[in-house]
């Protein structure tokens, strides 16, 4: 049996492939390899945005988390010329698949509002990363596709799964099997997108502004509302019912439902404890 895939853990500090930036309320994880034309990511870039998720994590003056690439481009995913890639035997790459649904998973799952500001192309693992985020604003130059099928492989980071819940199975199928790109026109017509920025804008101000209205919105109503509509895809209408019905009951018990009708009964912009609780 082959030694599990070693990720190293140097590309934050050393080359700064992932940089996180705050302007809170916001803050921007960018993805930027340095060097590299394509954006593309390898294996220790994985590890190092979720080193980067550990800060965010704890960080309570964050209200919206956007993620987006270096000036010209998304991402277009994993980088298979990589040695680190190209040379990985099949329980490796199963191991490097896990790794980044992990990673995603752990994107999906933060309790604020993530936004993808995809600036350019992003394919492949750039795309399941945009999938990964609760919103999708683009520049009008945009391109979103999952070519692996053309390199004799499937998409390996929840793509599969999480496009269909985006578009519906036909037109989710008819992407994975052609391995086609398609427009930023064509993404917001489908309902993968919710916005097109005009070449030419800054596609993270443009993120800032549709994501305003979720910074002046109780952290812990916007967790708990994101927790029930994410289990509502998978769970049967009563049992997800019964899960709604909990985090109503643990809403409740914050101090963000006293805060907030309290400030309902005197008319006034409720000012929301920053802590979670």
């Amino acid at each position: 049996m082959s030694a599990p895939l070693e990720l190293e853990e140097t590309t934050l500090k050393e080359t700064e492939d992932i940089r996180i930036e705050t302007d809170y309320p916001y803050a921007v994880m960018r993805i930027d390899r340095e060097g590299n034309k394509y954006n593309t990511i390898v294996p220790n870039m994985v590890d190092e945005m979720s080193s980067v998720l550990d800060r965010l994590e704890h960080d309570e003056k964050i209200r919206v988390l956007i993620v987006t690439g270096n000036n010209r481009v998304f991402s277009t995913g994993v980088d298979v010329s990589d040695e680190s890639v190209y040379g990985m035997d099949p329980l490796q790459a199963r191991y490097f698949s896990r790794l980044g649904k992990y990673m995603f998973g752990r994107l999906e799952a933060l309790d604020v509002p993530t936004v993808a500001a995809v600036n350019g192309t992003a394919l492949g693992g750039g795309m399941e990363l945009a999938l990964s985020c609760d919103f999708r604003i683009a520049s009008e130059r945009a391109g979103f596709g999952l070519p692996e099928i053309n390199l004799g492989i499937i998409p390996g980071w929840g793509g599969t799964q999480r496009l269909m819940r985006h578009v519906g199975y036909t037109k989710a199928l008819e992407m994975i099997l052609s391995g086609d790109m398609i427009s930023a026109r064509d993404a917001l017509e489908i309902g993968l997108i919710q916005k097109i920025v005009p070449k030419g804008e800054d596609v993270v101000e443009a993120a800032k502004e549709f994501s305003e209205k979720f910074t002046t919105r109780s952290r812990v109503a916007l967790a708990m509302c994101k927790k029930a509509v994410r289990m509502a895809a998978v769970l049967p209408l009563r049992l997800g019912e019964e899960y709604e019905a909990d985090l109503f009951g643990l809403s409740w018990a914050s101090e963000h439902r006293k805060k907030g009708i309290e400030s309902f009964q005197k008319r006034e912009k409720p000012e929301w404890p920053e802590e979670f609780g």
